[in-house]
């Protein structure tokens, strides 16, 4: 079944709703769910606030489409210049609402995190390589049109346009899993690897992986 791609601009509350719902069944509803309470009403909200941050105009949003299926496809990513929640603009668009939402442990953790992961992202690939590239912040495919072309057909579409910039691609997954053989499957590289603290203290190993696409 064939997989049709595009960046979109200007979508609708009924599209973005449409989005969040596919990322959401992507992950099977469990994206960060105990830095989200456990709280399945929550897993749509954060969804959207990735959608709507890159929406500002400061990232941008690919859709997978296919026949018969619609939307089967969300990937989030910041360009050059930009990165996740940077700027008072993107965590307006939706963050702060969802942080108003959590206890204290879970709103206090946030900012630990995002500040934790910023290091090893920062002390992997170097000052400012993340920022100077395109960076893959959200990927998800829904459950049942999984493994039929459209991660890599979205990943595809904003690695050609990091080719021609010139500027390399990158992301963070977690180091070991399903998700990382993938990205290592068509052409990312673990450039290194370190641990999160999670909000019950536990140390997870984050992987952080590049694309030399300004070389390709």
């Amino acid at each position: 079944m064939s997989v049709t791609v595009r960046k979109v601009s200007s979508p609708s509350e009924a599209e973005i709703q449409n989005y969040c719902e596919v990322l959401a069944d992507s992950f099977n509803n469990q994206f960060f769910a105990g830095a989200l309470m456990n709280d399945v009403s929550l897993q749509v909200p954060i969804h959207r606030a990735h959608v709507a941050a890159a929406l500002t105009g400061e990232g941008e949003v690919w859709i997978a489409e296919m026949p018969e299926e619609g939307v089967v496809g969300v990937g989030v990513w910041f360009g050059p210049g930009f990165k996740f929640l940077s700027t008072d603009k993107q965590r307006e668009a939706g963050w702060n609402e969802l942080m108003a939402k959590l206890d204290d442990t879970c709103r206090d953790w946030w900012p630990k995190f995002l500040a934790e992961y910023d290091v090893l992202v920062e002390s992997v690939l170097g000052a400012g390589v993340k920022l100077g590239a395109w960076h893959l912040q959200l990927i998800g495919i829904k459950q049942s049109c999984q493994k039929k072309g459209a991660g890599k057909a979205l990943l595809d579409a904003v690695e050609a346009e990091a080719r021609k910039e010139k500027v390399p691609t990158c992301l963070e997954t977690m180091a070991g899993g399903g998700a990382a053989k993938m990205y290592e499957a068509v052409g990312y590289t673990m450039q290194g690897s370190g641990p999160i603290t999670w909000v019950n203290g536990a140390q997870l190993p984050f992987g952080v992986f590049i694309k030399h696409t300004e070389k390709e």
